[in-house]
């Protein structure tokens, strides 16, 4: 028995090194490195510093069947840019270079000189027909304002379209069209029919002076002194409208007049206003401006202490000096 495990052993032992140089193209797995392994485990299992197992197959084996084939490496995909004449072959890429000119980097501009001619064409074309526009409207409001001289729009020729209102001539509204109007949305019908009646003027291009009296109480006093006794309340309710020293009305009255067509009529002496005319340089279209002396908190300090500031009203605001 002994005779016959110790030859059985020594056969095991010998058949690892007998199949590898019978067979020197098979894989075969190899003793692992008992020290390499113990290095790795005592260095904390540092990434890319594990040995390799697998030892490497001889190029001299016609068995290629346990060989893994090599990978190809993946060709970059070339872009194709498309210039739209496909279909044309070869005579639409040259009809593209043909077009494209090269700037010539010794002239003035490195723009195309035919595309800085059209574009100065079309500046010039909308410039033209912007102030055609303007001579067309122009030429409209004086032949609109020749038939109410001459009577079609209602009346004689020296009749008065202001004459039927009654005289209330606001400050500074001799020779002007005075609009009372408050920015409050308390009451939601009152601030619609001042929006309305501003609307309106802007759409007859008037030029006109608008008062708001829930900014500036001395505006809301002026409104209250003219029109004393006209209404039951205590104080008339915007909008009110002044052209020329005359009370036009209210809301109802001046949308009346408008589809009646005797607004235009009246306002015929009113200074127009273009229609690309800015608002205001100094207040913007706002009336007011803040107050310089007191940067708008309406108080100023001196020796006795806290005063008000008598250079704006309570909100800290004082009238634009060029529009107001």
């Amino acid at each position: 028995m002994r005779g016959l495990r110790s030859r059985i052993l020594r056969t095991l032992q010998s058949f690892p090194n007998a199949a590898a140089n019978a067979q020197p193209g098979l894989l075969l797995p190899a003793a692992p490195d008992v020290a390499a392994c113990r290095s790795q485990e005592e260095q904390g299992g540092e990434a890319g510093a594990v040995p390799e197992l697998l030892p490497t197959v001889s190029d001299g084996g016609d068995d290629k069947e346990n060989v893994s084939p090599e990978v190809a490496p993946r060709k970059a995909k070339k872009m194709r840019v498309s210039l739209g004449n496909e279909g044309e072959g070869a005579g639409g890429g040259e009809a593209v270079a043909r077009c494209f000119r090269r700037p010539d980097p010794a002239t003035a501009t490195l723009f195309d000189p035919d595309l800085l001619a059209a574009f100065r064409g079309a500046v010039d074309e909308y410039a033209r027909a912007l102030e055609e526009a303007k001579r067309r409207d122009d030429d409209e409001d004086d032949f609109l304002l020749e038939e109410e001289d001459c009577g079609v729009a209602g009346g004689g020729a020296d009749e008065d379209p202001l004459a039927g209102f009654e005289r209330w001539c606001p400050p500074g509204g001799e020779r002007a069209v005075v609009l009372y109007t408050t920015s409050l949305r308390g009451v939601r019908k009152t601030f619609e029919d001042c929006a309305a009646v501003r609307r309106l003027l802007e759409g007859l291009r008037v030029a006109f002076l608008e008062r708001d009296v829930s900014m500036h109480a001395p505006y809301r006093d002026e409104l209250r002194t003219l029109l004393l006794g006209l209404d039951d309340a205590a104080a008339p309710v915007p909008p009110r409208l002044f052209v020329d020293g005359r009370y036009v009305g209210g809301a109802d009255e001046v949308v009346t007049l408008h589809e009646q067509a005797r607004l235009r009529p009246a306002l015929r002496r009113a200074p127009r206003r273009g229609a690309g005319d800015a608002a205001c340089a100094v207040c913007g279209g706002a009336w007011f401006i803040v107050c310089g002396a007191c940067s708008g908190s309406h108080r100023l300090y001196d020796a006795a202490g806290r005063v008000a500031c008598t250079g704006c009203n309570e909100n800290g605001l004082v009238p634009c000096p060029l529009c107001s």
